[in-house]
C-alpha cells in the first residue's frame, strides 16, 4: 500500500485518496471530523482488498466551497469511485461521515455494496428522540465556545475544546501515541472548515432511512448510553441493519482497535458476496 495522496478536483472542491491497487473487492474509507487520518491505522490493517481512503474537501489543503453540504460530500465519494473505476466499493465511514455514507447509498446505491458505519454522530437527525434535548445542552455550550475560538483564528483551541466531548479526556494522548503528535498538532490547527462548514452542514442534514443496502451499524462496548440508543434507533430504521459491538473500545476505535475492525469489515464483505451470490442464485421448483 501507498501512503501517497493523490489530489483531484471535484466541482471546484479538492479531495484527495490512497490507493492500495491490490486485488479484491474495493473498500471505501471516509474519514471523520477535524482529522484526515482517522482511517490511516484501519487501511494498514486490511488485507486482500483494494483500499481506497479518501481524504475529504477542507482536509487536503486545498480549495473548498464554503457551503458544502451532506449531499455534495457524498457526490465527491461517487465521482471518486466512478474516477478510480472502483464502484460499487463497500463503504466503511466513521462518526460525521456516517452522514456521508448514508447519503451516499441513497443517492447513488449503484456505487455502493455495503455499509459499515463506526459510530455515527450524535446528530438530532440520527439520535434516539428521547436523547436530543440533552445531547443539545451537552453539545451546544462546546460547540459555542469551539465556533468562538475559530472565530478569533485559534483552532487548535476549537479542536481541543471539542474532542473531548466526543473522544473522552484522553483523545490527545492516544491520536499522538497511533498518529504523532506532529500530524495530531498539524491537524488541529487546520480544523477550522469542521466548525464553520462541515458541523453546519451536519446539522442541516434531513436523514432517509430507504438505505437500499445492508448496513452494519458499529459501536464501542465502552462507549456512553446514547451512541447506544443511537445505533438501536438506527438499526430499527433501516431496512438491513445489523448492529456489531467492539468489546472495550470507545469513539476512538479507529485508532485503539484497528486490527479488530478489520477483521470485522472482512466478515462484512464476506457476507455481502455471499448475500449477492444467493440473491443471483435462481429458483428452481
Amino acid at each position: 500500500m501507498t501512503d501517497t495522496l493523490t489530489k483531484t478536483l471535484i466541482d471546484g472542491a479538492e479531495v484527495a485518496h490512497t490507493d492500495s491497487g491490490a486485488g479484491g473487492e474495493p473498500i471505501l474509507l471516509i474519514h471523520g471530523g477535524g482529522l484526515a487520518d482517522w482511517m490511516t491505522p484501519l487501511a494498514a490493517e486490511l488485507r486482500g482488498h483494494r483500499v481506497i481512503r479518501m481524504v475529504r474537501a477542507g482536509y487536503s489543503g486545498g480549495p473548498v466551497p464554503d457551503t458544502l453540504t451532506i449531499a455534495d460530500h457524498a457526490r465527491h465519494a461517487a465521482t471518486l469511485l466512478d474516477r478510480l473505476d472502483a464502484a460499487p466499493a463497500h463503504v466503511v465511514a466513521y462518526s460525521s461521515s456516517a452522514a456521508i455514507a448514508l447519503q451516499l447509498a441513497v443517492d447513488s446505491p449503484s456505487r455502493v455494496r455495503t455499509l459499515c458505519l463506526l459510530e455515527p454522530p450524535l446528530v438530532d437527525a440520527l439520535a434516539d428522540p428521547s436523547d436530543v434535548d440533552d445531547l443539545r445542552a451537552a453539545f451546544g455550550p462546546v460547540i459555542g465556545a469551539a465556533m468562538a475560538a475559530t472565530a478569533r483564528g485559534d483552532h487548535a483551541a476549537a479542536f481541543d475544546t471539542f474532542m473531548p466531548l466526543v473522544c473522552g479526556p484522553r483523545y490527545r494522548e492516544v491520536m499522538d501515541d497511533v498518529l504523532g503528535a506532529a500530524v495530531v498538532a498539524d491537524a488541529a490547527s487546520r480544523s477550522g472548515s469542521f466548525f464553520t462548514s462541515e458541523i453546519p452542514a451536519l446539522n442541516a442534514w434531513t436523514f432517509d432511512p430507504a438505505v437500499p443496502r445492508p448496513v452494519v451499524l458499529v459501536q464501542g462496548g465502552d462507549s456512553p448510553p446514547a451512541t447506544h440508543r443511537l445505533i438501536a434507533h438506527l438499526a430499527g430504521l433501516l431496512p438491513q441493519a445489523t448492529v456489531e459491538t467492539v468489546a472495550n473500545a470507545t469513539h476512538l476505535m479507529p485508532l485503539t482497535a484497528p486490527a479488530t475492525l478489520a477483521a470485522l469489515i472482512s466478515r462484512v464483505t464476506a457476507e455481502g458476496r455471499r448475500q449477492e451470490r444467493k440473491a443471483e442464485t435462481p429458483v428452481t421448483a
